[in-house]
């Protein structure tokens, strides 16, 4: 698995993890998974309980929190902030790994960073936010 992007120090986001994906990553260091990605977005996806069962076996933390970027809300970003609230090094995936970058840049400006410079830096690793700014502009702080 070699598409892993760090965004922070414990944090790191990736598009779609398959189950045999999970050893490697807990052999890099890796103690939780999130995975925002909804059930049943496309018939090539893993269930989520497949990649809890496998991530939780391996003695990871799993936690799921479904991302549809239409419906998504100010919950969601605390859920997130809140499975990442005891440090550890978290993998946050998602179809693409955008949705998992997303939250992050919303968590780090609701912890008062700069949402331009986010999305700024968030580009630079490779993820185009441009699609998802009107699902992120309720949430954004000044």
């Amino acid at each position: 698995m070699n598409n892993v992007v760090q965004l922070n120090a414990s944090y790191f986001v990736a598009p779609q993890l398959s189950e045999s994906d999970l050893a490697l990553l807990k052999e890099q260091g890796f103690e939780r998974i999130i995975n925002n990605r909804p059930e049943g977005e496309s018939d090539d996806q893993p269930a989520g309980d497949v990649i809890r069962t496998a991530a939780e076996s391996l003695g990871m933390e799993y936690v799921a929190n479904p991302i549809d970027l239409s419906k998504l809300s100010q919950e969601q970003v605390e859920a997130q902030e809140q499975a990442i609230s005891e440090e550890k090094k978290t993998l946050a995936f998602c179809r693409t790994g955008t949705r998992s970058s997303v939250l992050w840049v919303l968590m780090e400006n609701g912890n008062g960073q700069d949402a331009s410079d986010l999305v700024s830096y968030v580009s630079g690793k490779g993820f185009d936010l441009s699609r998802c700014s009107a699902a992120m502009a309720p949430l954004l702080k000044p």
